[in-house]
């Protein structure tokens, strides 16, 4: 499941957005998800935007899951973000966020496969040598196999 959703050119290491604010780390997720998910980078932040007004997607420990339900998604996807300075992200620990996960997905979602994703990177991301894995990882290929290594179905 994963490995249908999230590509070695998914991987963005060294991001830095035009400030340090929400709204311009979403507008840089969103400009650099477009082309892959065929969808508009304006629908996409605008996306963003509404899923953070229902609560913070940062979920401290320098981790953000923005996540977007969008109409006319050509493939559902998972984005690697990692900034080179920490984002304003109205985080739970209040802390400035290094690493995005975006997960891009269909409006019409029956299966609620986000929620699927999000449970297996949370069974996943409360051992810290995973994130620190992800935060330390020198290439976006290196990160890209330690991803899909560790999320394998069997785990």
């Amino acid at each position: 499941m994963i490995r249908d959703m999230l590509k070695p050119e998914y991987i963005f290491i060294g991001q830095k957005p035009a400030s340090h604010t929400l709204a311009d780390a979403l507008a840089l997720i969103s400009e650099r998800c477009s082309p892959y998910a065929g969808v508009k980078a304006t629908a996409l932040t605008k996306a963003f935007l509404a899923r953070e007004k229902m609560g913070s997607t940062g979920f401290g420990e320098q981790l953000a899951i923005p996540h977007a339900k969008v109409r006319k998604l050509k493939q559902p996807m998972i984005a690697l973000f990692r900034f080179t300075e920490g984002v304003d992200w109205n985080a739970m620990d209040g802390q400035p966020v290094k690493l995005a996960i975006a997960l891009v997905m269909p409006k019409e979602d029956k299966d609620n496969t986000h929620l699927t994703i999000l449970a297996k990177l949370s069974r996943r991301l409360v051992h810290p040598e995973f994130m620190e894995a992800l935060l330390s990882a020198e290439t976006e290929e290196a990160l890209y196999k330690y991803i899909i290594e560790e999320m394998e179905e069997n785990k």
